[in-house]
């Protein structure tokens, strides 16, 4: 191991994706993926690494990044095709887990009237 390596912490089995996983599961280009990985700021290889693993909170921040900004347009569909992947091996997809709808926290919200 080279200075400044982190060994890579064993995730359960199940629980974890190659960047060939995902690449093959979303229809999604490297070049494409990187960019949404990066943006995303998750960890990855430097160069092709396919075998790279990804863990589940790792797949959800690059899901969750896919489906917005200014990746919408390649990255949603992606983002589609990986929560069907997760949900397929009976995982959460990432959003599901909490209720992001107005209202669901219980506070109201303020509708925008006349400046005082």
């Amino acid at each position: 191991m080279r200075r400044g390596d982190q060994p890579r912490v064993e995730l359960p089995e199940g629980q974890s994706f190659t960047k060939a996983e995902l690449l093959e599961a979303g229809d999604i280009s490297a070049k494409t993926f990187d960019l949404i990985r990066k943006a995303a700021r998750v960890r990855g290889p430097g160069h092709g690494g396919l075998n790279w693993v990804f863990s589940l909170s790792d797949v959800q921040a690059i899901i969750h990044r896919a489906e917005g900004g200014t990746f919408t347009e390649r990255g949603a569909p992606a983002a589609a095709l990986w929560r069907a992947m997760l949900a397929e091996r009976g995982l959460k997809p990432v959003g599901d887990a909490l209720d992001h709808s107005p209202g669901a926290s219980g506070a109201r919200r303020r509708r925008p009237g006349p400046s005082r």
